[in-house]
């Protein structure tokens, strides 16, 4: 494990399985855990930008609490089937999964207290737009926590 900013808060894991939310099989086993250094609060609404099966999601509403909210934002609708099925195998709600493109996202502007990202954003190709989207969607004072890898 390595550690990044802050000495307790590991930026890449091999393992998920001690996060509360964390539904074990959707994805691979590591990633940057960009909702660890995002400050989430309980009530906030998190935007998950390519939210893949889930687990993001999964982990930021268990910090959010009944009267926070997830949405995340994923390309491939078989990703969003899949997000939804482990969902509702895991029994948690409020947390919503929504087909769209980072470019344009299918969200209200002035919407998300935090906008988290794992490992997706290199992979836009118009990121000037995909900032606009993000600065548009971002409440004021909002944060807006990213982690990529570059080859």
């Amino acid at each position: 494990m390595y550690s990044c900013l802050y000495q307790d808060l590991p930026c890449s894991a091999n393992d998920y399985s001690q996060l509360e939310g964390m539904y074990p099989r959707p994805t691979l086993a590591w990633g940057w855990l960009t909702y660890r250094i995002a400050l989430i609060k309980e009530g906030d609404t998190v935007v998950d930008l390519g939210s893949g099966a889930g687990n993001d999601c999964f982990v930021a509403r268990s910090i959010t609490g009944e009267s926070g909210r997830v949405i995340g934002i994923d390309f491939t609708e078989i990703m969003i089937e899949k997000a939804r099925a482990n969902a509702a195998k895991m029994g948690i709600p409020k947390c919503q999964f929504r087909f769209g493109d980072i470019e344009k996202m299918p969200l209200t502007s002035d919407l998300a207290d935090v906008v988290i990202s794992n490992c997706v954003l290199n992979l836009v190709p118009d990121k000037q737009k995909a900032f606009s989207e993000i600065y548009r969607i971002l409440k004021r004072e909002a944060i807006f926590s990213v982690a990529t890898w570059c080859w």
